[in-house]
């Protein structure tokens, strides 16, 4: 069993603990589907439970351009990624959230800079930009606490918007205006470091008081597989031979606000990655 493997177990089993425990709770009701959908699998009211954790009032992904062969192409594409969002979030009653002032498609547009654009350059100016943005977007520190509920049990203070972003090549915009096929846009990791950089980090937690490795001390074979898991090479996606490349390609299909509700979930990348070029 691999090390990525290892990990999306891990996940899983996190996951199926806090699954497990919200069963014991009584289902609430959603307000917005009270007799559909409960307020838990309401992508809706999730993603509002997320804006009160955080004191934020803005949600949605960045998207950066990274194709200029048509102006045209491109009003189309954004067109129908907004679309899209509508069509999903009429599935939770969940208009409200797309006012102006809540739900932003924050477009990222320059040519200079972007056209042809590396995951790795995208990447770096995502993590500029959001340490320039959160307090212009969301508000001064003092209002943002001002705002700020207390977490329900299972919710993470991880706000998307600043942790993950799209990008749009050629390809991934002639899929979203094609009437054919799958319809997908890459979904990349704003914090994802290579294998190498992160190796001794999960060396460490997997030998620590409660890790992974000290679990498995009776298996030496299985140690010894998992140790050699960051030697194991995959064709190279720009440049990159891991397994976990730090972006993915996603549809346009439940983008928002399904994955972008679910990405809240600190386990959720590592649950569903799937290397390029399948699709998730």
């Amino acid at each position: 069993m691999a090390t990525n493997e290892l990990r999306q177990l891990e996940a899983l089993r996190s996951r199926l603990a806090r699954d497990h425990a919200a069963l014991l709770k009584p289902t609430d009701v959603s307000p917005r589907t009270p007799d559909t959908i409960s307020t838990d699998f309401n992508m809706a009211d999730q993603i509002e439970r997320h804006l009160r954790t955080d004191g934020h009032r803005i949600w949605g992904f960045v998207v950066y351009r990274c194709t200029y062969n048509s102006d045209p192409a491109w009003e189309s594409c954004i067109q129908r990624i907004n679309t899209s969002v509508q069509k999903s979030m009429d599935l939770y009653n969940g208009r409200d959230l797309l006012q102006e002032g809540c739900f932003k498609l924050t477009v990222i547009d320059d040519a200079s800079m972007l056209d042809g654009a590396s995951t790795h350059a995208i990447r770096q100016h995502f993590k500029e930009w959001c340490a320039r943005m959160v307090h212009e977007e969301q508000g001064s520190q003092e209002e943002i606490q001002s705002r700020k509920h207390e977490a329900p049990p299972g919710v993470y203070e991880l706000p998307v918007r600043y942790r993950f972003c799209i990008a749009i090549d050629e390809a991934s915009m002639r899929s979203v205006i094609s009437e054919e096929g799958e319809r997908w846009v890459k979904l990349i990791k704003g914090d994802w470091k290579p294998w190498e950089v992160t190796r001794q980090k999960q060396q460490h937690l997997e030998t620590g008081p409660d890790g992974i490795a000290e679990s498995l001390g009776e298996h030496p074979d299985l140690v010894a597989e998992i140790e050699a898991e960051g030697e194991e090479e995959f064709p190279a996606i720009e440049g990159c031979t891991d397994e976990d490349v730090g972006w993915m390609r996603v549809q346009l299909v439940g983008l928002m606000p399904s994955s972008y509700a679910n990405l809240r979930d600190p386990d959720h990348w590592d649950i569903v990655y799937i290397r390029p070029p399948d699709m998730l």
